[in-house]
């Protein structure tokens, strides 16, 4: 089967239509949209805003100017690679370089989106509900003239996030908190952000998406330079072993250790716990393919990054899936306990969780790419 192709038709517009329904208090989406194609329609969601509290000017007095609209910053275009990419099935390779496809789907997406919003609602007045949506590096490290050119069969990654997935949640809970970090990630692109032979970003690409956090959330991020660095050479991850390592540069694996008294203990697939793991271990002791496992102990049912250096109890819960594991490090600057469970594998309640740990926040951390699959979106609907 073929993906939706960036040339494909566009579909018709697309709105957002909010209801209330009242026994219960649940707010669904009503979203119309025809015609084919994988990308979302540029103007998804629309809310009605909060009218004017501005005093009005006394009688024979000026009207203030109004307040002029900032122009958009321009993204910078990365450079195209060489040559025309070969497709691989779910990824292509080009330059050395693998990139995911991503298909978007119009009735999972939605399923996602009320899937967070409806987790803002049952937490209403107990924790703030955040939710992030990565880009994978099709998008952020490829110029658009090069897809196009060579008519990559891969949906409008940024279109997709920016103007449907995040303004459809809030349409729905504008007391959700949506994080874009997409045109952080494109000012990055030509860092090591994400790895050339793996779907994840990098944990530097990880920190960039963390500053916005912190934005989001009103507070400082800790600065990169605060944090010590670790590099190991030749990893070579999950695209390797589906195309071959011969078509792939292997990557250099950066590690940002976090200040502070931290620890980690986890929960792993056969229901044992593990105790006093470091949240970023030295890479010294796995081998190259095992390098991802040094963060945050990998893909874990349930995870819980401690820092003793801070006493205040504070805490938060993130729904994750593989990208959280270079995030989750950094959280532990903030708060005293990060609670994290793993969207497919966890099988217990996240509300239940988020009040039995007294958390503040609730963060919902997936790449793009689990908004649009079924299988992954009925794991994450099970967990609320």
């Amino acid at each position: 089967m073929r993906r939706p192709s960036r040339h494909n038709k566009p579909p018709l517009i697309l709105w957002v239509v909010l209801g209330l329904v009242l026994a219960g208090g649940l707010v669904f989406l009503i979203v119309k949209l025809a015609g084919g194609g994988g990308k979302p329609e540029e103007g998804p969601a629309s809310s009605v805003g909060a009218a004017s509290t501005d005093p009005a000017p006394e009688a024979g007095e000026p009207a203030p100017a109004p307040t002029p609209t900032p122009e958009p910053v321009a993204l910078p275009e990365p450079d195209a690679p060489e040559g025309a990419p070969e497709d691989m099935g779910s990824l292509m390779v080009a330059g050395g370089t693998g990139y995911a496809y991503y298909t978007f789907s119009t009735e999972v997406s939605n399923r996602y989106i009320n899937t967070v919003a409806g987790a803002g609602q049952a937490l209403a007045g107990s924790a703030t509900v955040y939710s992030l949506i990565a880009p994978t590096s099709m998008d952020v490290q490829l110029p658009e003239s090069y897809l196009t050119e060579h008519q990559v069969d891969s949906a409008d990654q940024k279109k997709a996030i920016d103007r449907y997935l995040l303004p459809s949640i809030n349409a729905i809970n504008q007391d959700v908190k949506t994080v874009p970090v997409f045109d952080a990630l494109r000012r990055h692109w030509d860092e090591n952000i994400y790895f050339g032979t793996d779907r994840t970003w990098t944990q530097l690409g990880a920190y960039y998406a963390y500053e916005e956090f912190c934005k989001a959330k009103g507070v400082q991020a800790v600065a990169l330079d605060q944090f010590e660095k670790k590099s190991y050479e030749g990893f070579m991850g999950g695209f390797a072993g589906l195309v071959g390592e011969d078509r792939l540069y292997s990557d250099t694996v950066d590690a940002y250790i976090p200040a502070g008294d931290t620890s980690l203990s986890f929960t792993d697939a056969n229901g044992e716990t593990n105790e006093g793991w470091a949240v970023i271990s030295d890479g010294d002791g796995y081998s190259s393919s095992l390098l991802y496992l040094i963060f945050a102990a990998g893909d874990q049912p349930y995870k819980v990054l401690t820092n003793n250096s801070i006493t205040d109890g504070s805490a938060c819960v993130v729904v994750q899936d593989s990208f959280g594991n270079f995030f989750t490090p950094f959280l532990t600057q903030h708060y005293q306990f990060v609670y994290v469970v793993d969207y497919a594998s966890y099988d217990g309640n996240v509300p239940d969780l988020v009040r039995e740990k007294g958390a503040g926040d609730l963060i919902f951390l997936n790449h793009v790419i689990i908004t649009s699959s079924d299988t992954a979106v009925e794991s994450l609907e099970s967990l609320f």
